[in-house]
């Protein structure tokens, strides 16, 4: 049951490493993750402390094994979240910050191992102990780097090996997705203890050099960040259905490691579920401000409009608990913490009793609320919620990973349609600048011909043959533009741009033109007008290669 449960926290840890972008580690991203956590721990060591007299150590080994997200419970979630509500940052901001509060989480657990006198364990000086937990958290991230970048360089090259002639590798999807298995299982195993026993032992410090939870992540990050996109995306998908039977076996081993009799103790424990949810609230809605304060628009998951409504949402995706509680609630009895404190049969039950009514109580609760509300808020902020976190893949080309949000049409509009900003549009899909687009509209006028060979439908007419180049042209003269008279960038910018779609789909765009003193000269954007031979085909070496397609 145990090995069982391991493999598939393992295969937790694996998703989460590969959702992982390097770009995605920006300041923000450690202040949400870190910063609420410790205002639930230090507000549920401080509850130990005063109302249940237990020491500082005692309390704080206390909120540290109830404090974490259950990232598996919560990364599945919000696997699906990204499909249901593409392009919202919230669920790729949870993404990132549940493996990283796991990783803190662990991390903060191991240097309290040390302040807990557990059993058959030496004097530890303190400085050495901290010292040793920051050789050991390099270690592990340098290592990962390594296994992660190595593995992925050479995954994505395999098909270049060749025998006798003939190629080694198939170039499969699961033939990638057993190589990833095989290199993090290893990189597992490295920090793992078996019997009391390090493979590879810190030396001068007791524990492993490395952190196996946080290796896998490394390893799994720094591979999805070297890989190619198809063969990330191969694994990923093969990853996928392995998690099914995964987490079958994780959710259904947490369970049959509870028992009906401990629920009798719930009052006990829920002043502590209620000072640490409290504390853990605000310091959500104190690192979401932060958040806001430190960092650009550009780069914020966090709208003004829609701070709040996010936050809660931040907050709700915290309250599922189960993988860390399960992990590490039974390690103070069994180790035996607490030699030389008075209470230490106490708060080793305590915290032993408090992880299983933890898993029990805020995992279900937890995942109902998130299914149920979460949804709800994200459906309410997707509309206005701008995609701050690029992503490997789905972003437009050349923009900064913003979703534009398309204008719907109604069945009872007058046909006419405003569209916003379309040259913003446009300059997102061809990552050009406003300014080229400008200057490559004024070059074709200027060498289009005579507008007289175009069609001039009339306006607002029906137009029923959709393979009909059409345009609406004036019959007014432009004299020619010399290239001393033509008008400057500022100039260029200020021009009047309308866009108007009819109920047929033909899309019109007016333009000032230069040289026009009486009335600006429509130009039409036809719906051919980016095929072979159409209005500006022949000219498009004066566009720079610009083409033009309908919106």
């Amino acid at each position: 049951r145990d090995h069982l449960q391991s493999l598939a926290f393992f295969l937790v840890l694996l998703t989460a490493g590969l959702e992982i972008r390097i770009k995605d580690l920006r300041p923000y991203i450690f202040v949400m993750a870190l910063l609420p956590a410790t205002f639930e721990i230090l507000a549920i060591a401080a509850y130990g402390v005063l109302a249940l007299h237990y020491t500082t150590a005692e309390g704080l080994v206390l909120g540290t094994v109830l404090v974490c997200i259950g990232d598996g419970l919560v990364i599945p979630k919000m696997k699906e979240f990204q499909e249901r509500f593409k392009g919202h940052a919230m669920p790729r901001l949870i993404f990132t910050w549940a493996p990283l509060e796991a990783s803190y989480a662990l991390t903060l657990f191991g240097v309290l191992v040390g302040l807990s006198a557990p059993a058959n364990m030496p004097s530890v000086n303190m400085g050495l102990l901290v010292l040793a937990n920051v050789v050991r958290i390099l270690a592990t991230v340098g290592a990962g780097a390594v296994l992660g970048a190595g593995s992925g360089w050479l995954i994505t090259r395999r098909t270049q090996v060749t025998f006798m002639g003939q190629q080694v590798f198939t170039g499969a999807a699961v033939e990638a997705f057993l190589m990833v298995l095989a290199v993090t299982l290893i990189a597992f195993g490295l920090g793992a203890e078996e019997g009391g026993q390090e493979l590879v032992p810190m030396g001068f410090s007791p524990g492993s050099l490395f952190q196996p939870e946080l290796l896998v992540i490394v390893t799994g990050t720094f591979f999805s960040s070297v890989a190619e996109h198809d063969v990330l995306h191969g694994v990923e998908g093969i990853l996928g259905g392995v998690w099914i039977f995964g987490q079958l076996m994780l959710f259904s081993m947490l369970g049959s490691r509870t028992t009906t009799s401990i629920f009798p103790q719930l009052p006990r424990v829920l002043p502590i579920m209620a000072v640490g949810l409290t504390f853990r609230f605000i310091g959500v809605f104190f690192a979401t401000f932060l958040t806001m304060k430190m960092t650009p628009a550009e780069h914020c998951p966090f709208q003004r409009s829609t701070a709040a409504l996010d936050a809660l949402f931040c907050f709700l995706s915290t309250l599922p608990r189960a993988t860390i509680q399960g992990a590490l609630g039974a390690v103070p009895v069994t180790q035996r913490f607490f030699q030389h404190s008075r209470t230490q049969e106490t708060a080793e039950n305590m915290i032993f009793l408090s992880a299983r009514l933890y898993i029990v109580v805020m995992s279900v609760c937890g995942m109902i609320l998130l299914n149920i509300i979460g949804s709800k808020l994200l459906e309410a902020t997707s509309a206005g919620t701008r995609v701050a976190l690029e992503q490997g893949d789905g972003h437009a080309p050349g923009g900064t990973g913003q979703v534009p949000v398309e204008p719907e049409a109604t069945e009872d509009s007058e046909g006419v349609e405003e569209v916003v900003d379309p040259f913003e549009a446009v300059s997102a899909m061809y990552a050009l600048s406003t300014e080229q687009i400008y200057e490559a509209i004024h070059k074709a006028v200027e060498h289009e011909e005579s507008p007289k060979e175009l069609a001039a439908p009339v306006l607002g007419r029906s137009i029923s043959d959709s393979t009909t180049l059409a345009a609406l042209a004036t019959t007014t003269t432009r004299r020619p533009v010399s290239m001393e008279e033509e008008e400057s960038k500022e100039a260029l910018a200020r021009r009047k741009v309308k866009l108007r779609r009819l109920r047929t789909g033909l899309v019109l765009a007016q333009f000032d033109m230069p040289g026009s003193q009486t009335a600006p000269s429509p130009v039409a954007h036809a719906p051919h007008s980016c095929r072979r031979g159409g209005l500006w085909e022949k000219d498009s070496h004066l566009l720079g290669g610009l083409h033009f397609r309908p919106l």
